[in-house]
């Protein structure tokens, strides 16, 4: 399950720097910080609850069932940090 793959356009598009910048705002690096952060945790969210669903028999994982368990063990900080190379990629 690889995010760096795929540059597909995001619902709610990255932060961008705006052209004015007062003292006042909060720093664009944070702001980008809890948006990945809050995706990797949905994204962990769904993969767990797709474990959930085979478990009770709803759904079929076959092969992939070791790369979603991976992924729904994995660190919340991991998983953002792949969210925020991913975003930094599709912005250049």
């Amino acid at each position: 399950m690889s995010l760096l793959n795929s540059c597909k356009t995001r619902r709610d598009p990255p932060i961008e720097r705006p052209a004015v910048y007062l003292p006042a705002m909060w720093p664009l690096s944070l702001q980008n910080l809890i948006a990945d952060t809050w995706a990797a945790w949905r994204w962990r969210q769904r993969l767990r609850r797709l474990l959930q669903q085979e478990a009770r028999g709803e759904a079929r994982l076959g092969e992939a069932r070791a790369a979603v368990q991976q992924g729904a063990q994995e660190r919340l900080p991991v998983i953002a940090a792949r969210f925020a190379e991913r975003r930094r990629q599709c912005q250049d």
